[in-house]
């Protein structure tokens, strides 16, 4: 007859507790891992959307400057007008990254859409004009109008003038920004 020999609990050394233990740590470790893991991405995913609604108010900034440019008389007396400068008098460069140059008369704000009553950006978008001069088009090219000789506004010829845009935005937290440069083309 065989006989069965249990352990009692003074035999244990507290291998099973070790073991769950370690187990237990090591969930832990994943776990907080994990949780820094999803906290980045979110920052992430805020980030990129931030950055996508200051694009899109730079851009609604810029098809209202091409408005006020259609709504022109005509390209002279410009420097009067706020946000609008002559040839070479504009922000270039790293100007235009001057929180100067984004407030009071040096541009222009463009009026902000509302979502269930609230403005969808903490800040407006705004834009300045610079009026570069006559638009030169290439002959040659394929979408170029034909230029043709001894035929002026005397005419019945339209000239063509070059502005350059500058629209700025920032995003619906207003921690990120987007600077847009644009040339336009108008007829007169």
């Amino acid at each position: 007859m065989k006989v069965k020999h249990s352990r009692t609990p003074e035999h244990q050394r507290g291998a099973a507790l070790l073991t769950s233990l370690l187990i237990l740590l090591i969930l832990s470790l994943l776990a907080v891992s994990s949780m820094q893991n999803s906290s980045m991405q979110e920052r992430m995913v805020s980030a990129q959307r931030e950055g996508y609604m200051a694009m899109e108010g730079a851009e609604l900034a810029l098809r209202e400057a091409e408005r006020a440019i259609d709504a022109l008389a005509s390209p002279s007396g410009f420097d009067a007008m706020d946000g609008f400068y002559e040839t070479g008098t504009a922000p270039r460069g790293t100007g235009v990254f001057a929180a100067g140059v984004w407030a009071g008369g040096n541009s222009v704000a463009v009026p902000v859409p509302l979502v269930n009553g609230n403005p969808l950006f903490p800040e407006a978008p705004r834009y300045l004009v610079e009026f570069v001069g006559d638009a030169q088009l290439e002959i040659g090219k394929e979408s170029a109008d034909v230029n043709m000789t001894n035929y002026t506004h005397e005419t019945g010829a339209t000239v063509a003038k070059a502005f350059r845009i500058v629209a700025r935005s920032t995003g619906a937290t207003g921690e990120g920004q987007r600077i847009l440069e644009e040339y336009y083309r108008r007829e007169f």
